[in-house]
């Protein structure tokens, strides 16, 4: 691995410095806003519990791999081995980052972390070095830090430019800081460039009634307050606060200190402070409180999916309950179904002159009943073998398959003098008698439902696009309301008595589940009076060439 930066990790601060350098690192190397997220919260997990439970831990950033393969790597080392305390934290992150590698060697352990970059090619050595060359002459990163060196040249410099005005304000004009001095009224007596360059107010217009319109509102009071106190005890003032960027006019957050100076007879005559920019690090906490949050979002939707998973097993043990009773119902009825039309039939035949024209008529019925519940049993149990069973796919001549269908239907199409035409059809992919039984049942309802003293005019058709096949059965009968075009689908479903036209109401649901079954989609359309028109969608992957 060639390595970028390296953070040190043994407290909070190392770890909201990790998790900027980071951030800085997956920005700097192409990452999105969100993948740089996921990886630094990642990090930050492993490195929370590094610092928690390890022993002088350190977090190492770089790159490592081929010319044409190349990951940003980071890798987490220390002395001991504290992955047993940190499962959750690593599950945590493996589910954001996903590639993580614990490796526990004789010196201790590692933790490494891997995400592939894209366009290797373009990260050379030579790029790689100026990241390096980055960090090193960064400045600091934290403002706590940035205070921290601040507040030492402070003291360090005062002492110096005491006596010499000039000198001093060329001292603080230079530093990327806001500076100025109070006296015992709370007065500003002195302040660099950057305070008027930020506030757009003159020095001199600083007064105690300006700071309500510099402090934001909702952080005013606490700041007015504060100055009254330490102004009056002559104790240190501290605090974080947002003040009204002239520029842009948005209030960004600053760390505002003032420290009371004596003179050499420990009298206190003035006041020495200055406003350091934390936006970032406000932000960053935002960051890491956010990321808090999302983790127990996440964990819940975890929890959301073990219980959804778990009623999809209930729901499917329910299903397949339900189609073996299904399957066992039709069954069972099969047997006394063909004993009532076998009495039925024989009454009609060895006993017809024992009855007269209205027992022959309640004898019909009876035979015309049983008809329509074997018919109805039959359908009910095609449609759960539909649902049970996988379908094995094989190449299907749709051409032969068609014309066998008619052959079937061959008395009606004389009836009714049925006219067809049936373009060229692809050869499929498919269950020979699932498509047989989907299109004879497309045939049936358009000879079915064609208009009295209306020759029956029934057409299939074949298109293609770049996905898929596009097949249409189009015929000239009584067609449907178009609101009932999804309705016709549904199991059970009829727009007409049975005197009218007889069925069960199953035929267009087992259509459904065919065309479902591969992998397709099936939909009607129509005109009242005019015509109905089913169109069969099937993907290019089902049809052999």
């Amino acid at each position: 691995m060639k390595e970028i930066v390296s953070v040190s990790l043994e407290n909070d601060m190392d770890l909201i410095l990790a998790h900027k350098r980071v951030m800085k690192v997956c920005e700097l190397t192409g990452f999105s806003l969100i993948i740089q997220t996921s990886i630094a919260t990642a990090i930050s997990e492993i490195a929370r519990c590094a610092i928690e439970h390890g022993e002088g831990a350190s977090l190492k950033l770089g790159i490592d791999g081929t010319a044409t393969r190349k990951y940003l790597v980071a890798r987490i080392e220390d002395s001991i081995d504290f992955s047993l305390k940190c499962q959750e934290a690593l599950n945590y992150a493996k589910r954001l980052v996903g590639n993580i590698e614990v490796i526990k060697t004789p010196k201790g352990i590692q933790i490494m972390m891997k995400h592939l970059l894209n366009f290797s090619g373009t990260f050379t050595p030579g790029k790689i070095d100026s990241y390096a060359d980055y960090f090193k002459n960064e400045p600091a990163i934290s403002p706590y830090d940035e205070l921290r060196r601040k507040n030492l040249l402070l003291q360090e410099f005062a002492d110096k430019i005491r006596d010499s005005e000039d000198d001093y304000r060329t001292l603080t004009d230079s530093l990327p800081l806001m500076m100025f001095t109070l006296n015992n009224r709370g007065q500003l007596t002195y302040s660099n460039k950057w305070i008027e360059q930020f506030l757009g107010i003159p020095p001199k217009e600083i007064t105690a009634a300006a700071w309500q319109n510099i402090v934001h509102p909702d952080d005013y009071a606490t700041f007015n307050r504060a100055v009254t106190a330490a102004l009056q005890k002559a104790t240190p003032l501290k605090g974080q606060y947002r003040l009204k960027e002239k520029g842009s006019g948005n209030f960004v957050w600053h760390m505002i200190t003032a420290l009371p100076l004596k003179n050499e007879k420990d009298a206190q005559v003035k006041w020495m402070g200055f406003m350091v920019d934390i936006d970032a690090h406000r932000l960053a906490e935002k960051t890491l409180k956010d990321n808090m949050d999302l983790k127990e979002v996440q964990e819940k939707l975890f929890e959301n999916q073990q219980e959804l998973q778990t009623k999809i097993v209930e729901l499917n043990r329910s299903n397949y309950e339900l189609e073996q009773f299904a399957h066992l119902a039709t069954h069972d009825l099969q047997e006394p179904l063909r004993k009532l039309f076998f009495y039925a039939d024989a009454l009609k035949t060895k006993y017809h002159d024992k009855f007269d024209a209205s027992g022959l008529n309640m004898l019909k019925n009876m035979t015309n009943a049983v008809s329509r519940m074997k018919e109805l049993i039959t359908d009910l149990l095609n449609y759960s073998q539909l649902h049970q069973q996988k379908l094995d796919f094989n190449p299907v001549d749709l051409n032969v398959t068609v014309q066998d269908i008619l052959k079937d239907f061959e008395i009606t199409i004389q009836e009714k003098r049925a006219l067809f035409d049936i373009g060229p059809l692809p050869l499929v992919n498919g269950h020979a008698l699932r498509l047989r039984q989907l299109f004879s049942n497309l045939i049936s309802n358009a000879l079915k439902y064609s208009k009295k003293e209306v020759v029956p005019h029934i057409q299939i058709s074949v298109s293609q696009t770049d996905e898929k096949f596009v097949f249409l059965v189009k015929d000239n009968g009584i067609g449907f309301e178009p609101q009932y075009k999804d309705r016709i689908f549904g199991l059970f479903e009829r727009l007409h008595t049975r005197d009218q036209f007889p069925g069960t109401g199953i035929g267009l649901s087992i259509c459904k589940r065919i065309v479902e079954l591969h992998h397709g989609h099936i939909s009607a359309t129509a005109v009242p009076g005019e015509y109905s028109a089913f169109e069969i969608e099937l993907p290019m992957a089902a049809v052999v060439n």
